[in-house]
């Protein structure tokens, strides 16, 4: 299910754009800003691995897992802070990571997120799936390289 998820967010093709008349128009430049969804494609599907490696190394809460990821990628995956929270819920009801609240100071507290043995085998699959995917994609994406194209 990862794979297939994980294709279809790395997948391009020509986007058509069905008309309310009927019919379809392929979309120009102007109405498509096809830099964007590139960008947005290549990161879907990632941010739970990515999430599942920070907590397979130890326990964290959200703050913590957004500064790990943006800082170990580099900046290629960088979150505001809430926006982790909908892959964490989601990855919860799967049982793939748990939580805990621990008071910090008087009466705050904050979240700790635990990865679960269903994650860390999730993590595993998902790890091999990238690196036999990337390896087939970069393998076609050189061939251009190697023709002397860009």
């Amino acid at each position: 299910m990862f794979l297939i998820y994980l294709l279809q967010s790395c997948i391009f093709c020509d986007i058509n754009i069905i008309k309310a008349g009927g019919g379809s128009d392929t979309m120009d430049e102007k109405a498509f800003d096809w830099k964007a969804t590139i960008d947005e494609n290549i990161r879907t599907g990632f941010t739970e691995l990515l999430i599942l490696q920070v907590l397979s190394e130890n326990d964290t809460y959200g703050y913590e897992m957004r500064k790990a990821i943006n800082e170990r990628t580099k900046g290629a995956f960088s979150f505001v802070e809430s926006s982790l929270y909908i892959p964490l819920l989601r990855m919860a009801s799967r049982g793939l990571i748990s939580s805990r609240k621990e008071i910090v100071t008087g009466k705050r507290f904050r979240t700790y997120y635990h990865i679960e043995d269903k994650g860390v085998e999730y993590l595993k699959y998902g790890k091999e799936q990238c690196k036999f995917v990337f390896a087939g994609i970069l393998n076609m994406l050189g061939r251009d390289n190697q023709n002397g194209k860009e």
